[in-house]
């Protein structure tokens, strides 16, 4: 068995194709078979150097690989269409030289038979039958002498041995006319399979309307491979159970091509963003912070200091809990930082009160003798001064909250100042009393 995936370089990897991709792959690798990854270049202007290594980066990034193809060579020389022009007009012309194809201004059109029908099963839809009367005569070689995606993808298809095609279902209408090609070229016809669409929640086909929808977009929104790896693979496919969440040896396991439902696919951001969250949850701490700690760094264009490091580390367990994606992560450690700290002054005028200004001075002369200045001691020590200045803890917490941290949304307050430290906790204290 060999299957292929064959993306066009004219813009980022779109979502779709990179599911098609996935399916693909897992069918593959379900049952031992080879997976190829060419490169449908024939449309040379629109095509770059910039879009292939975007392919291939995304793909290596979702965990899929490939055992014949760009990058990494095979037995069949070229895999990039643009570097095989020659061989697709050897075969249009051995097709017009046996009156199977014919010249039309310059082009040539294959010639197709106006009788009977082409009728094959499809691995996802069943028995299908196109007839013949439907399907127009269809030009393979344009008459710049280059060929068209029908010639193209066929004679490859051909060359490279692909047994099973796995294809999105808008390629469905041209399957008839790539089976008279491999007929007429006496070449066996591989097993067809057309995947659904993906639409979005408002029942379209996926668009622009919804955004921007490739897998560099996701990549940049913070999501984890391995999430997007999971909910792509829930596009018109389940393990069974109301299984969501898997790891991908289960997929390997259980993936058939013959399960994958017809029906359009809902691609819902929502949801893929909720199953992030669940991923970054169950993410090891170890491997959790040092994700963390890249992609900080990373946000900055710097190196972390050591008591950065130190602080954030500190935070780093229940900012897990409250992030989606990664992106998050940054705004929720930035008053952790080693740069310039500012307090949003809307958000201190709308907590700003003469209660809260006593809550402010007292517990931070607290503060200033505590010698273990722990989790639970700063707990403890705020939770009590409420009680004695009988304040309630939306007044007392909110001022403190945004004289620490700068707003009134962070880490939760009492990890976000244990994480802090004692000398910068009170350094910040008394710069909000000074404004009093």
């Amino acid at each position: 068995m060999k299957l292929r995936i064959a993306p066009s370089p004219t813009g980022h990897l779109h979502i779709g194709n990179a599911r098609t991709a996935l399916f693909n792959w897992l069918y593959a690798r379900a049952n031992n078979g080879t997976f190829l990854v060419r490169i449908d270049d024939t449309d040379t202007a629109r095509s770059s150097e910039e879009y292939i290594n975007d392919i291939v980066k995304n793909f290596k990034w979702l965990g899929i690989d490939w055992d014949e193809g760009i990058q990494v060579g095979g037995p069949h020389g070229e895999y990039k269409q643009s570097l095989r022009f020659d061989r697709y007009r050897e075969i249009a012309e051995s097709l017009l030289s046996r009156g199977l194809a014919y010249e039309d201004e310059g082009a040539i059109r294959f010639k197709v038979p106006n009788e009977n029908s082409i009728v094959f099963d499809d691995i996802t839809r069943g028995s299908m039958k196109f007839e013949l009367s439907d399907v127009e005569d269809f030009i393979i070689l344009r008459s710049d002498k280059s060929p068209t995606y029908h010639l193209a993808s066929t004679v490859d298809d051909i060359d490279y041995e692909i047994t099973t095609i796995a294809r999105g279902e808008d390629i469905l209408s041209s399957t008839p006319k790539h089976i008279l090609l491999m007929q007429a070229l006496n070449a066996d016809v591989p097993t067809f399979c057309h995947l659904p669409l993906l639409f979005g929640p408002d029942g379209k086909k996926l668009s622009k309307r919804h955004g921007d929808t490739s897998v560099s977009s996701f990549r940049d929104m913070g999501l984890l491979p391995e999430a997007l790896f999971n909910y792509m693979c829930l596009l018109g496919w389940a393990p069974g159970n109301d299984l969501e969440i898997f790891d991908k040896d289960l997929v390997i396991q259980k993936f058939d091509l013959a399960n994958v439902l017809p029906n359009p696919a809902i691609f819902d951001t929502t949801k893929l963003l909720w199953m992030n969250g669940q991923y970054i949850r169950n993410t090891s701490d170890d491997d959790f912070t040092l994700s963390a700690l890249e992609k900080i760094s990373q946000d900055l264009d710097r190196e972390l200091f050591e008591k950065e490091i130190s602080r954030i580390k500190k935070i780093l367990p229940s900012v897990q809990e409250r992030i989606e994606t990664l992106n998050d992560l940054t705004p929720q450690i930035k008053f952790l930082l080693d740069e310039p700290f500012e307090v949003n002054q809307e958000e201190w005028d709308s907590v700003n009160s003469s209660e809260g200004q006593s809550y402010l001075m007292s517990i931070r002369e607290i503060f200033k003798s505590l010698e273990d200045f722990s989790l639970s001691n700063i707990e403890n020590i705020m939770r009590e001064e409420l009680k004695n200045k009988d304040t309630k803890p939306k007044i007392g917490f909110q001022i403190t909250r945004v004289s620490v941290t700068g707003t009134k949304v962070s880490p939760p307050l009492f990890e976000s100042i244990y994480a802090l430290g004692k000398d910068a906790v009170l350094a910040r204290l008394a710069e909000s009393i000074e404004k009093l």
